[in-house]
């Protein structure tokens, strides 16, 4: 937008200044056509500059379209920054989750899966310490219904299969105290993950909402502007367009300006040239003129002499005049009658013509 601005700023000037030079260079020489009418009250004719032959109402409608394209451009980048404000005001009042020092990593994923794994194996390890313990006590029943069918007495034998499942039972129960500690070890462990796995997805539950709403807010924004955008572009071309068009009228009427120098100095050596060829013309017909005059006395003179001997019928045309030649104008007459009266004016022009071309 700036660069469209200062682009026409520079046109402007530009053609300003080409305007003031044609309005500054006065017509002074009276042949050439000036489309102003003589004042019938004053009897003097208005100023004659090269600024009157200038299309001055094309320059005013392309400037006037231009300075229309740039406030329709300036109007499309309020709107626009009017949009961008409101929506990165949306965007400031979405309330993003502050970060927590949490990182879920593969190898914590796969530590989780390990222990899962451990606590598996441990339950497998349980399920196989309460079958033993299940054999043992069904041993200790058996052995203690033989006794009761045998009147109470307890041989050496049944003692010690008592004693032996009995110490068993102890260290299996030993081994599962054992395991169930690992395992609950385990589980808090597994709990803990658990939790702080929660607790990131949690927070990127809300920063993927926070996000979703800022690309809402975004497309709307795009969408809102994208029309304006469109308009925007055709604008632009318009202004390059209109600038180019500017441009061209600036560099003809330049031209123009130094044509007229040009236009001068063509008038002034074709002055000269009708000059010479008038004063070609006028000795051609004073020469004509007397040997035109010559032939009438030395053909009277020979009719005085010869003729009354001549029979009239023997060469009847001896008596004709003389034929006459004329020298004519092929154009405007009346320039040459007025090279003598303004020779000295375009002398003197055409000497200054090169300091009035550099002022």
């Amino acid at each position: 937008m700036y660069a469209k601005e200062q682009q026409a700023s520079d046109l402007r000037q530009e053609m300003a200044a080409i305007v003031a030079l044609l309005q500054n260079r006065e017509v002074v020489e009276k042949e050439f056509c000036s489309p102003h009418v003589p004042d019938s009250e004053v009897g003097k004719v208005q100023k004659h500059t090269l600024h009157d032959h200038i299309d001055q109402d094309a320059v005013d409608m392309l400037d006037a379209r231009v300075d229309e394209c740039l406030t329709q451009l300036r109007a499309i980048s309020t709107v626009s920054s009017e949009k961008c404000a409101l929506a990165l005001r949306k965007i400031d009042a979405i309330a993003i989750p502050a970060a927590e020092d949490i990182s879920v990593t593969w190898e914590g994923v796969e530590a989780i899966g390990r222990l899962v794994g451990e606590s598996q194996d441990a339950v497998d390890e349980i399920a196989q310490d309460l079958e033993s313990m299940d054999h043992h006590c069904d041993q200790l029943r058996d052995t203690i219904r033989d006794l009761e069918l045998e009147g109470g007495v307890l041989s050496l034998d049944d003692y010690n299969v008592l004693l032996h499942d009995t110490n068993e039972i102890s260290g299996i129960v030993a081994d599962l105290d054992e395991v169930l500690t690992a395992v609950r070890r385990r589980a808090d462990e597994i709990n803990v993950r658990y939790l702080q796995y929660s607790a990131f997805f949690d927070e990127s539950k809300r920063r993927f909402a926070a996000v979703a709403q800022i690309a809402e807010i975004s497309k709307e924004y795009v969408q809102d502007v994208a029309d304006g955008q469109t308009q925007y572009g055709s604008l632009v071309s318009a202004v390059d367009v209109v600038l180019e068009d500017m441009w061209g009228l600036a560099t003809w009427y330049r031209q123009f300006h130094s044509a007229y120098d040009g236009l001068i100095t063509e008038v002034h050596r074709r002055r000269q040239a009708q000059r010479e060829l008038l004063g070609i013309v006028e000795d051609v017909r004073a020469r004509l003129d007397a040997l035109h005059t010559e032939e009438l006395r030395l053909r009277a003179a020979f009719v005085d002499r010869e003729g009354p001997f001549l029979p009239s019928d023997l060469c009847p045309f001896i008596q004709d005049p003389p034929p006459r030649f004329t020298v004519e104008e092929a154009g405007d007459a009346a320039q040459f009658a007025s090279v003598q009266s303004h020779e000295t004016r375009y002398s003197k022009i055409a000497s200054t013509m090169g300091a009035d071309s550099h002022s």
